[in-house]
């Protein structure tokens, strides 16, 4: 699958888990993300993930003070479903592109 931007990305995993690791888990997500923006990084380009996760955390800000990953905190409020934790990162995901504060996806590549 293309995708043309981290967002579309994370999106692919959550609709298909099972095509990008077997026994998928968030954990699976997190290092998917983490590479996604050291190669940014790498590369000196700025990070879509840091506005998306600074968002989240604006939008749930318990989760904030905790050592543990956005997710996680999601993955527990949905009582440990899986399937319904990667549904809610969508959903989540595009609360946070249709807001105001999101950059236009040429931006977010």
């Amino acid at each position: 699958m293309r995708a043309s931007n981290l967002f579309e990305h994370i999106r692919n995993i959550c609709e298909r888990p099972g095509m990008y690791a077997p026994g998928f888990s968030l954990e699976h997500l997190h290092l998917f993300i983490h590479g996604y923006e050291m190669a940014r990084r790498d590369a000196k380009l700025p990070s879509p993930y840091t506005r998306f996760e600074e968002w989240v955390y604006a939008q749930h800000p318990e989760w904030s003070p905790s050592s543990a990953w956005w997710a996680k905190h999601l993955l527990d409020a949905c009582g440990g479903d899986l399937e319904r934790t990667l549904s809610e990162i969508m959903g989540l995901m595009d609360l946070f592109l249709a807001s105001e504060g999101a950059e236009p996806s040429s931006k977010t590549s």
